[in-house]
């Protein structure tokens, strides 16, 4: 993972290249005293995290990091200081992490494994929204569906996080009022190749896995915001309580938004 850090004390410097470089999976790209040569870095360079302090002399670390996020929307922000009241300004500049000084080789270390997790999954083309009604989202653009059936199977299959849907399954849950009939196993098979072929245009094909009588999709390979709210990331739990609804479209989906509403301390559960 490249990462810049910008101080304006060289022995801050010298400390944080002395406990990052050794460890592994880390590329010091470059260590500024001067903010706006840190600017002018990630202006032509690929950059996934900057660490940054925020009390410098003119141009101070909350002020870069503003900057920053115009360049690089996408940048992970590590805000290093022994200043714990400029917290809330480092979450109105929606910094990711911060850590405070005096810091070791382990503190580092934590940190950089949620920011590769981070920069892993802001660089994912695929988005699945669940709260409210199910959507898909490729590239921050809505994919729209002309087979509705396709699209309530790949809601099933995000509501399983990644586990198998069998024929049947997916039969009892989209087709209840059908016979389990060869009729309605074609409809199946249908929506399955609607699927596949709908994600193949958009260029995100690997998400979807189909097998005889089965699919699922790769959790690895999208973002999603019940898995996000799963994970107990803030962002989530906030647009959970703005929407209180699961996939409400879908009767099915009731289950786990008992699940959810029990899981975030709600208490009762929206008819």
């Amino acid at each position: 993972m490249r990462v810049i850090v910008v101080d304006d004390e060289e022995l801050a410097l010298q400390q944080f290249r002395m406990e990052a470089e050794p460890l592994p999976g880390v590329e010091i790209a470059g260590s500024f005293m001067q903010p706006e040569e840190a600017l002018e870095y990630i202006e032509e360079h690929t950059v996934e995290a900057a660490f940054l302090d925020i009390e410098m002399p003119g141009m101070n670390g909350i002020e870069l990091a503003e900057k920053m996020r115009k360049i690089s929307p996408k940048l992970v922000i590590i805000f290093i200081t022994g200043y714990e009241q400029y917290t809330l300004d480092a979450f109105r500049v929606k910094a990711d992490y911060y850590m405070l000084k005096p810091y070791d080789r382990k503190d580092i270390m934590e940190i950089m494994e949620r920011a590769r997790l981070l920069s892993k999954r802001q660089r994912k083309r695929v988005f699945f929204q669940t709260f409210g009604r199910f959507d898909l989202f490729v590239d921050g653009q809505a994919v729209h569906f002309s087979n509705v059936k396709a699209k309530e199977l790949l809601a099933l299959c995000v509501d399983r996080q990644g586990g198998s849907v069998t024929l049947s399954e997916a039969v009892d849950k989209l087709w209840e009022d059908r016979a389990y009939d060869d009729r309605v196993k074609n409809l199946y098979r249908k929506a399955v190749m609607y699927l596949r072929q709908l994600l193949k245009e958009h260029g995100v094909e690997e998400v979807f896995k189909s097998s005889r009588g089965a699919c699922n999709i790769d959790p690895s390979k999208a973002d999603c915001d019940y898995y996000q709210l799963l994970e107990g990331e803030p962002e989530a739990m906030r647009l959970w309580k703005v929407a209180d609804s699961y996939m409400e479209e879908y009767s099915w989906a009731e289950e786990t938004y008992a699940g959810l509403v029990k899981l975030t301390g709600g208490d009762k559960i929206k008819k």
